[in-house]
């Protein structure tokens, strides 16, 4: 038994001086840094515009209230909208602050990852620190403003982790004061992000890796009062979980998100985890969006990483007393850590046809980069030079490597153009990518690029209404208003098909967009003709109770007015499109079309 014991103390934990832990500090501060400056430049991408510049709730204090609430927010992380409250109040539309607060986020999780290695005694920590900090995978947490609910939730269970590691150390005065911290750092981090509702069974881990024996009494003993610590963390992560899983089937509502049968789930689920190991130790064309993944019943061959997984956790297991120990709280806290992300469950993330996302793992790496570190330190304790050297160089090369790649890829998340061309170049079958190319065209008014990509996301995702309406949009610019129309038609089927969707405002924009493609396919009818052609008529028709229905779902659009009192104003039928008009310029003074159309219909009649 000693002589295993030996390797165990060549590994100790380094000791520093105060000089030195200052200077380590200031690595890590200035590597991460570096390795983002590139994001002080950025823009905000993807759900940005739901969640920060187009969300209303951000605006007052009432917001604020309903944040809390959560009457009308798709997930319930209430601190996280809340610091985006501050947020918006202090920067506006100026991204840059947003993406200053994430960068200090995360070096403070890099600096806490170094912290809590040390505390549980695992060699190479600051080393895992660093790495942690500068990884390309953890780009997409740190570069994306959306992602601050990562950042935040990991902040705030680190230090949970830590404060409940005080309480055998007896470091403070009062170990209830450590156990109340833990407990609402943990509810914090829960309230950010509830994926970290594995943390209490981390937490037994972490018990059960300090307790270096492996049986009698005293294990039993430490192992009950564990878990009766724990309990009150478990029933906040259980009820802060159905929760979100409530909020999410609200956000999904009746859209068919396919996650397969309960057999593909655990297959996928083991793939899942050996895709992000591989990702982790090898993070090679990084994407926002990822292929699909298969849904459909598990062949044969798909079910080996599962046994594989099992097989390599049972070997861990069974060899922990002959020096797997260390591996096997890894690769436990691993796969512990990536649970609530594996489709086990339905998720909205499901829903761009992919399972992994390099955003998913940030909480599962620190445990396997604690093992590779801890690998690396036993290598550098060797007391041969050649050793020291070849480590040295080697985990140089790679630490070079990796804050090279994500400076890159920070590059790539600059703004939409340049996070989803990367994207389709690698993926050119992400129908999200598809379809928010086709907005940004749409906006610079490249009409023909916008209709080939939301043709693209419309063939990828056929049973979305919003995507046929932009493709709608699409080919009415470029004057196709018969497909325009068709694409509209398909839009209000999809949405009417379902009741969670078929009175929304979103009905009522799309019949608006219909309406006002009927009225200018009538008016070209007319236009040579000397008295209105039977078909302009009928679809005058049409776009006239088109208008009325979505005004009786959103009656609040003063452009829908505008444009049936225009329309039935030029059919002569003045006293209809009175109203309309004067409601218009209720809702926008002097609107000009609608003043100009006001004004003679009332001159005509004095």
């Amino acid at each position: 038994m000693k002589s295993r014991a030996q390797p165990h103390a060549r590994v100790a934990p380094a000791k520093f001086t105060l000089w030195q832990h200052t200077v380590l500090i200031v690595a890590i501060i200035i590597a991460v840094a570096m390795v983002y400056l590139p994001v002080l430049r950025g823009d905000f991408v993807w759900d940005d515009f739901l969640l920060i510049t187009g969300n209303p709730l951000l605006q007052n204090f009432s917001g604020l209230v309903e944040i809390w609430s959560g009457g009308r927010t798709a997930d319930y992380f209430p601190l996280t909208n809340t610091i985006f409250w501050i947020e918006h109040h202090l920067f506006g539309a100026n991204a840059t602050g947003y993406h200053a607060v994430n960068i200090l986020l995360q070096i403070a999780n890099a600096l806490l990852v170094w912290r809590l290695l040390t505390r549980l005694n695992i060699p190479g920590a600051w080393l895992a620190g660093l790495i942690f900090g500068i990884h390309p995978v953890h780009v997409a947490s740190v570069a994306w403003i959306s992602e601050l609910k990562n950042l935040l939730a990991m902040f705030f269970a680190l230090l949970s982790v830590l404060c409940f590691l005080e309480l055998d150390d007896k470091r403070l005065r009062n170990s209830a004061t450590a156990y109340a911290a833990s407990l609402v750092f943990f509810a914090l981090a829960l309230l950010s992000k509830t994926q970290v509702v594995f943390l209490p069974f981390v937490l037994l881990l972490c018990a059960w890796w300090r307790d270096k024996k492996s049986a009698g009494t005293k294990t039993t003993h430490d192992l009950r009062r564990n878990v009766i610590r724990s309990w009150p963390f478990f029933a906040l992560a259980i009820v802060l979980g159905l929760i979100t899983m409530w909020f999410q089937n609200r956000g999904i509502g009746e859209e068919e998100i396919v996650i397969g049968s309960l057999l593909r789930r655990f297959v996928n689920a083991a793939m899942a985890i050996w895709w992000y190991a591989v990702h982790l130790f090898a993070p090679v064309r990084l994407m926002a969006i990822y292929p699909n993944w298969r849904f459909d019943s598990p062949r044969l061959l798909e079910w080996l990483p599962l046994i594989a997984l099992t097989g390599v956790l049972a070997g861990l297991w069974h060899w922990r007393n002959r020096g797997t120990r260390g591996a096997f709280f890894a690769v436990g806290c691993f796969i512990v850590a990536l649970l609530p992300s594996l489709g086990l469950v339905r998720m909205a993330y499901v829903r761009s046809g992919t399972l992994v996302a390099d955003h998913l793992q940030y909480f599962a790496d620190v445990p396997l980069l604690a093992l590779f570190c801890a690998g690396v330190a036993y290598a550098w304790n060797q007391r041969q030079r050649a050793t020291k050297i070849a480590t040295a160089t080697i985990v140089a090369l790679l630490v070079g490597a990796m804050g090279t790649y994500a400076f890159g890829r920070a590059e790539v998340y600059r703004n939409e153009e340049t996070l989803w061309q990367d994207n389709l170049s690698k993926n050119p079958d992400a129908w999200q990518a598809h379809i928010m190319m086709a907005q940004r065209r749409f906006k610079q008014e490249r009409y023909a690029e916008a209709a080939y990509h939301a043709g693209r996301a419309a063939e990828l995702k056929p049973g979305l209404a919003d995507i046929h309406n932009q493709l709608g949009l699409a080919y009415c610019r470029l004057e196709e208003f018969e497909k325009g129309i068709a694409e509209y038609r398909t839009a209000l089927q999809l949405k009417e098909a379902k009741p969670s969707t078929a009175r929304s405002a979103g009905v009522a924009k799309i019949r608006a967009n219909l309406a006002n493609a009927l009225a200018i396919t009538a008016n070209h009818l007319s236009e040579s003709a000397h008295t209105v052609p039977e078909e302009a008529m009928r679809r005058y028709e049409e776009a006239i109770r088109q208008y009325e229905e979505a005004l009786e779902l959103d009656p609040q659009q003063p452009a829908i007015h505008r444009n049936l009192g225009m329309l039935l104003a030029r059919l002569g039928r003045y006293d209809e499109a009175i109203p309309h008009l004067r409601a218009t310029l209720q809702m926008v003074p002097n609107e000009p079309l609608a003043r100009e159309t006001l004004d003679a219909i009332e001159a005509s009649h004095r």
